[in-house]
Parts: structure tokens; C-alpha cells; sequence
């Protein structure tokens, strides 16, 4: 499986990313993943759109075998252009449309077709912003790339990349995609039946003694503990050996609300839900309830961000942009809240979902040494690349 998705901050002619998924079967049954996204100080959304697929499908050509699969994408740009024959009408007219324009990226789409040749993959849509855990993965992707470039974080003036290594995510037994034709089979996805029938990574649930719910959460990616995969073609690389869950106590505050569920989804986000009725009005602040306190793992801190339907369902912002809670706060009623920002007349019920949290590894211990001098070349101050 491929999924894709591009962005643009000031479409057109401003910084712009795209995030690819590209999932993947070994030889032996294995299903692997890697993430790959790239940003460009000025492009457009289609351009974005179009680099998502291409830069899949040329980290597949890095496996000299030819594969078959499906490609998704929120862009009908690029999902038209192939299911409703557009590239064939193009090529037909000399890359001309029906109106005899000349066809915009027509560079990109000779390239796409090149990526292609070797392939037997299909176009699928679909819809941006709606809960589908690898559209999502992707969309973050590509906005952190717009983000990086345009805030001068990198700074050249090209194409900056951004990707993570191969890691495995699943057993040959897990996917409803067997190979077929000798191909390297794309992989479904990267999830287990549980015995409820339901998909996702099993995760270990069940009480403390005094009557808590402990959870079980797998901690943020880690691709420094690699384990050697063999693909079919007989290469070899690095993926992920699979970490411990971590156990996460919970006392619940309020008994309204659903209790918390280890992630189910590739993204391995959890979510939070209102533990109150709230009403606001346009440029009200208001410290939500979640419901929960929550004594996290050693060494560990909790990242809490709206989710990405929450201002399209509410009309609400994180007032602080991204909450850290330490493992410092888990008192019996060190209460978890959203600060938000309503910048329309809203309504929120209890039990409404409207943020997430994972938990990420804590910083190493710091030392500040004083010097009088860095040894390196100034780059000329905050924001001194430019926008272009």
C-alpha cells in the first residue's frame, strides 16, 4: 500500500511538503513500513500532491522488483488524472487539455509515469480530514515539511528531505493481501485481529489493585533499536526490534465518559474525550475537563494536541498550541484539561472526542557550558533566508 498527501502554506508560490507511506511485504511474510516527506520554499499544492506518489514509488524502485498494490490520496487531482483517463487524453493531444491549455507539472506527471512503468498499481480517493489514521499520518507529514522550510529551520533553497527508516509492522498472517504473480505484495496495513474481531496492535488490559484501570500504550517510535530484514530481492536493511508496552495508570474522575483504549491505529495516538457539556461563545476561553488523572511511565511525558477534526467539528483551538504533562503530575486528582480558544459559537457534549496524547521518552540530562565564542558561520538572524 502507498498512501500520499500534499500541502501548501500560500498556495500558490509558498513553502509546501508532501508525506508518502509506502507499506511493503519481505519474502518472509514480514510487513514493513517507512515514512518519507520533503518540503520546498515555493510550489504548489498539485506539485505536492504529485511529489507524494512519486517519492513512493521511487523508494520502491530501490527494491529492483516490480510490485502491485493500491495508491491512496485526498487529491483528486491525482486520482482522477489516472481513474477517469485524463493522462490519456492528455498524452493523445500533446500534453495538451480539452480546452488546449498546456497541461500544468507536466514535468511531474512524465515523471509519476516513469515511477510507474515498471508497477501494476491503482488509484484510490480518499476524503482528507476524516479520521483515516495513514491520510492523517500523511497529512502531518507533509505540513511538517511546509512548516520546516518556510520557517527557515533548513537552509537551502532546494528540496529538503525527511524520511525514517524501514521498520516492521506486522506477520504475512496479519494481511488479507497474499503475493500473487512472484510480486512483492504491498502490505494492508500494519494491524493484528484482536480476539473482538477488531483490528489493531493487541495490548494488554487489566486492573490495578485498587480498582484503577491500567492501560498498556506503545511509546513513540524508536529507530535506533534495529533488527536485519531481508528483502525478496535479497537486500538487506535495518527495522525496528519491537519495544515493551508501557503501562499507564488511570483514575478516572468522572463516569461519563468512555475509558481509555490503547491505540488501535498506525498513528499509536490515544484519545481524550470532553468529561462536560460545555457552550462557548466566539473568542471565549475555558479550561476543558478530560476526566482523567494519570500517572505515566517513568521517564516519560505526555504530548496532548487537538485532534485533526477537532476544529472542524468545533470551532475550537489549543490555547497553548501543544500540552506537555511530566510524569510529576499524578495525583488522585491532578485532573487532565484542554485550554481552548472558541473562535465560533460552539457546543461540545460529554464524551465528544477533542484531543489526543501519546507519551514520548523525557530529555536526557542537560550541561550548559560558557563560551566566548561557537566556531560556526552566522546565518544572519531569525528568518533571515527569506521566502524565497
Amino acid at each position: 500500500m502507498i498512501y500520499t498527501d500534499g500541502a501548501a502554506r500560500g498556495n500558490p508560490d509558498g513553502p509546501g511538503g508532501y508525506g508518502a507511506i509506502v507499506q511493503i511485504k519481505d519474502k518472509d511474510g514480514r510487513l514493513l513500513e517507512k515514512e518519507l516527506s520533503g518540503g520546498y520554499p515555493r510550489t504548489t499544492n498539485n506539485r505536492m500532491e504529485l511529489m507524494g506518489v512519486i517519492a513512493a514509488l521511487e523508494e520502491i524502485a530501490s527494491f529492483g522488483e516490480p510490485c502491485e498494490g493500491l495508491i491512496f490520496s485526498d487529491s483528486r487531482y491525482v486520482v482522477d488524472a489516472f481513474e477517469k483517463h485524463w493522462i490519456a487524453n492528455w498524452k493523445k493531444n500533446g500534453w495538451k487539455t480539452a480546452s488546449g491549455n498546456p497541461v500544468k507539472n507536466q514535468d511531474l506527471w512524465n515523471r509519476l509515469l516513469s515511477a510507474l512503468e515498471p508497477h501494476s498499481f491503482k488509484f484510490r480517493w480518499v476524503k482528507g480530514h476524516a479520521d483515516h489514521p495513514e491520510n492523517e499520518r500523511c497529512d502531518r507529514l507533509a505540513t511538517s515539511a511546509a512548516d520546516k522550510v518556510g520557517w527557515g529551520i533548513s537552509d537551502s533553497t532546494q528540496e529538503q528531505l525527511f524520511s525514517t527508516e524501514w521498520r516492521q509492522i506486522g506477520n504475512e498472517s496479519e494481511s488479507a493481501a497474499p503475493a500473487s504473480s512472484g510480486r512483492t505484495a504491498p502490505a494492508i496495513a500494519g494491524r493484528s485481529a484482536s480476539p473482538s474481531g477488531q483490528t489493531g496492535p493487541v495490548r494488554e488490559k487489566d486492573s490495578a489493585s485498587d480498582g484503577r484501570t491500567v492501560i498498556s500504550a506503545a511509546p513513540g517510535d524508536d529507530h535506533s533499536r534495529l533488527s536485519p530484514v531481508r528483502t525478496s530481492s535479497g537486500a538487506e536493511f535495518s527495522s525496528p526490534a519491537p519495544e515493551p508496552a508501557q503501562k499507564i495508570l488511570v483514575r478516572y474522575l468522572s463516569d461519563q465518559i468512555e475509558k481509555l483504549q490503547p491505540p488501535t491505529n498506525s498513528a499509536n495516538w490515544v484519545d481524550l474525550r470532553s468529561a462536560e457539556d460545555v457552550v462557548l461563545k466566539k473568542g471565549e476561553f475555558r479550561l476543558i475537563s478530560l476526566g482523567v488523572a494519570i500517572k505515566l511511565p517513568e521517564g516519560y511525558e505526555a504530548h496532548i494536541v487537538p485532534r485533526s477534526s477537532t476544529y472542524k467539528n468545533f470551532g475550537i483551538i489549543q490555547a497553548n498550541h501543544h500540552g506537555i504533562i511530566d510524569n510529576a503530575y499524578s495525583g488522585d486528582n491532578d485532573l487532565w484539561r484542554m485550554p481552548v480558544i472558541a473562535l465560533r459559537d460552539t457546543q461540545i457534549h460529554v464524551n465528544d472526542r477533542i484531543c489526543q496524547f501519546r507519551i514520548e521518552r523525557r530529555q536526557p540530562d542537560l550541561i550548559f557550558e560558557e563560551v566566548e565564542h561557537l566556531d560556526q558561520t552566522d546565518r544572519g538572524g531569525f528568518g533571515s533566508t527569506g521566502i524565497q
